[in-house]
C-alpha cells in the first residue's frame, strides 16, 4: 500500500477510503444485480460483470492519479464484481441439498481463505519486486479460466423483475459512503483538529480550522436520516422501498451480517497491526513477516475444516461461535501479554495459533447461521450484501485499528524525542511532527525510513532505536488491549444470534 501512495501521489487514508468505497458500491448494487439477473438471466450478468471487472482491473493497473484509481479501482471493478460475489454461495444452494451442500460450503470457505492468503503473499512479493501494477498479472491469467468456468453454471430463466428503489439506493450509498469514509481518513486528517488540510484541485475544504472528519461524518448522518424518512415515505405509499423489499429489516440476518463484519474488522486489524509492528522491533522483512504471522491463518484453515466434518450438526449451532470467539479473546490476551522488547517470532506462536483456532470455529458456523434464517429466493441477494460487507470489515480494520497504533506510536515517539532534547515545542509544532511522523510510517520504504531517522539531531541518535522500540511495544500494547474490548464486544453481540437455526436456508 505504501508504493501504491507515494505513485499516485496521494495518502493512506485516501487509498483506504477507495477500498471503503469499492465494498461500499458492490455491496449497494448487490439487490439491483439479482433483479438484472431475474430479468436478464444469470450466465449473462456474470459474463458481463467479469468483463467490466477486467476492464476496471485494466484501468485501475493504469492509473496515472488517485482520481482515476478511484473511479477504475472503486467504480468500475466493484460493479463488476458484484455477481461474482453474490451468485456462489447461490450457485451451491440450487446445485446442492443437504449433505452435499455442507461439503461445497467448506470448500467455499475453504478456497477463499487459501484465495486470500495467496493472493495476499504473491502479490505482496510481485508488488515488493516489479511494483504494484504488476500485482494485477495474476488476476488476467485468471480471468480466461474464471469465463471458462461460468459455461457450467446452471441456467436460470429470465423471471419477472422488481421494481428498484433507485432514490433509497443512492441516498444508503451517500449515507454510509460518507460516513465510512470520514472514519478511514481520520487517521490521517483528525477526527476534529486537522492534522493537515484536505483539498480538492487545491482548494481547502474547510476553509476554516476543522477537520474534513467530523464534516464528512456529519453529512452521512444526514444522508441517513433523510434515508429513514423517505423509506417510511415509500412504505406509507405502497412504493418500491429498499428496506422492504431487500433483507436490511431482517433482524437475524444484520445480527449474523454485523457479528461476521465486526469480526473481519478484527482480524484484519490484528494481522495489519503485526504487519506494521514485526519489521520495526524484530527487523524483519516482508517475506519473513508473512511467515511470521502465517500461523494464524493455518490454524484458521485447519480448525474451519475439522469443525465442519467432525462438529457440525453433533453440537448446538451457536457452541462453534461461542467457543470461537471466547478463544480469539484468550489468544488476544496472550498476544498482548507475549509483546515485549525481547520477544521472538517463536514467542507469538501460541498466541496465534490460539487466536486462529478461534477463528475458525466462528468462520466454521457464522455463515450457516446467517444465511438460513433467509430465503431460499435472496441468497443471492443477501451474499451479494454479506461478501462485501466482509470486505468492508477488511478496509475499516486496516483503517481504524491501524490509525491506533501507528497514532499512539507517533505521538509517543515525538514526545520522547523532544524531551530527550530538551527542547519546548509550541502544540502546532507538536502536532506537524506528529503528522510527519505518521506520514513517514505509512508512506516510506524501510530503507527511506532509516534514512529519515538518520537525519534526525546527532543528540538523540545514541537513545534513537530504544526511543523507536519501547513507543512500538507501548502503542502495540495499546492497540491489541483496543482489540480485545472488540472481541468481547464482538462475543456479546454473538449471544442475540438466532439460537437454533434450521442448517438448510428455508424456501420461500
Amino acid at each position: 500500500m505504501p508504493r501504491i501512495v507515494r505513485d499516485l501521489d496521494s495518502s493512506m487514508g485516501s487509498i483506504q477510503g477507495a477500498l471503503v468505497l469499492l465494498a461500499l458500491v458492490t455491496a449497494s448494487f448487490a439487490p439491483t444485480c439479482e433483479n438484472l439477473i431475474k430479468q436478464f438471466g444469470r450466465k449473462k450478468i456474470l459474463m458481463a460483470g467479469l468483463g467490466l471487472f477486467t476492464l476496471g482491473a485494466i484501468a485501475t493497473s493504469l492509473s496515472p492519479t488517485i482520481g482515476l484509481f478511484v473511479v477504475a479501482y472503486s467504480f468500475i471493478t466493484g460493479l463488476g464484481a458484484t455477481p461474482l460475489v453474490a451468485s456462489p454461495r447461490d450457485v451451491v444452494g440450487r446445485i446442492y441439498q443437504q449433505k452435499p451442500e455442507k461439503y461445497a460450503l467448506l470448500a467455499f470457505i475453504v478456497f477463499s481463505i487459501l484465495g486470500g492468503l495467496t493472493g495476499a503473499l504473491l502479490g505482496g512479493w510481485i508488488a515488493s519486486r516489479y511494483g504494484w501494477r504488476w500485482s494485477f498479472f495474476p488476476e488476467f491469467l485468471l480471468i480466461p479460466l474464471i469465463a471458462f468456468l461460468l459455461r457450467s453454471v446452471p441456467r436460470i430463466p429470465p423471471t419477472q423483475s422488481l421494481p428498484l428503489d433507485w432514490i433509497g439506493g443512492l441516498l444508503s450509498f451517500l449515507g454510509f459512503g460518507l460516513t465510512l469514509v470520514g472514519v478511514s481518513l481520520a487517521g490521517e486528517y483528525g477526527w476534529w483538529k486537522p492534522k493537515q488540510p484536505f483539498t480538492i484541485f487545491g482548494i481547502v475544504i474547510p476553509p476554516f480550522a476543522l477537520s474534513i472528519v467530523p464534516i464528512l461524518i456529519a453529512v452521512g448522518t444526514i444522508c441517513l436520516g433523510i434515508f429513514a424518512a423517505w423509506q417510511r415515505r415509500q412504505a406509507q405509499q405502497g412504493k418500491a422501498s429498499l428496506l422492504r423489499a431487500g433483507l436490511l429489516r431482517h433482524k437475524p440476518f444484520l445480527l449474523g451480517l454485523f457479528t461476521a463484519t465486526l469480526h473481519t474488522m478484527i482480524t484484519t486489524g490484528m494481522q495489519f497491526n503485526l504487519y506494521q509492528f514485526l519489521p520495526v522491533v524484530l527487523q524483519l522483512n516482508p517475506f519473513q513477516t508473512a511467515l511470521a504471522v502465517l500461523p494464524f491463518s493455518l490454524a484458521t484453515l485447519v480448525v474451519v475444516v475439522y469443525t465442519t466434518f467432525k462438529v457440525v450438526g453433533r453440537v448446538p449451532s451457536q457452541f462453534p461461535i461461542y467457543t470461537g470467539l471466547t478463544l480469539f479473546c484468550f489468544g488476544v490476551w496472550l498476544l498482548r501479554n507475549a509483546i515485549s522488547l525481547s520477544m521472538t517470532t517463536l514467542d507469538l506462536l501460541p498466541a496465534l495459533v490460539v487466536m486462529g483456532a478461534g477463528s475458525g470455529l466462528f468462520l466454521a458456523q457464522i455463515g450457516t447461521i446467517t444465511f438460513s434464517t433467509v430465503n431460499r429466493d435472496n441468497i443471492a441477494e443477501a451474499s451479494g450484501i454479506y461478501t462485501p460487507f466482509q470486505n468492508l470489515g477488511n478496509a475499516l480494520g486496516r483503517g481504524i485499528l491501524g490509525s491506533v497504533l501507528i497514532g499512539t506510536a507517533s505521538i509517543r515517539i515525538v514526545d520522547q524525542a523532544i524531551a530527550q532534547l530538551g527542547k519546548t515545542v509550541t502544540l502546532t509544532q507538536r502536532n506537524e511532527a506528529i503528522a510527519k511522523l505518521e506520514q513517514v510510517i505509512q508512506t516510506y520504504s524501510r530503507d527511506e525510513r532509516q534514512e529519515f531517522f538518520s537525519n534526525l539531531p546527532a543528540a538523540i541518535q545514541p537513545s534513537l532505536n530504544t526511543i523507536l522500540n519501547a513507543s512500538a511495544i507501548e502503542a502495540m500494547q495499546i492497540a491489541m488491549l483496543f482489540i480485545l474490548v472488540l472481541s468481547v464486544g464482538c462475543l456479546l453481540l454473538s449471544f442475540f444470534l438466532p439460537k437454533y437455526p434450521s442448517l438448510q436456508p428455508k424456501k420461500g
